[in-house]
């Protein structure tokens, strides 16, 4: 017989943590590397940017479907 524990969820308290770091990196991060005409940092804040957000999109899909 499976026992099933409840606890604390922090896939709640994280997703807007991913949410706000995804964007702040695609909006302080992107716009100082462009700045400084830095192409390979430019483009790894972008994609890092837009995976932080794909993850909270995730996480939040994991959060309505549980």
């Amino acid at each position: 017989m499976p026992i099933i524990v409840q606890g604390v969820n922090y896939f709640a308290f994280s997703i807007p943590i991913w949410f706000l770091g995804g964007a702040l990196v695609l909006w302080v991060d992107l716009r100082r590397c462009k700045a400084a005409g830095q192409r390979k940092d430019e483009k790894f804040a972008r994609f890092a940017g837009w995976l932080n957000i794909a993850l909270g999109v995730c996480f939040l899909v994991r959060e309505w479907v549980t």
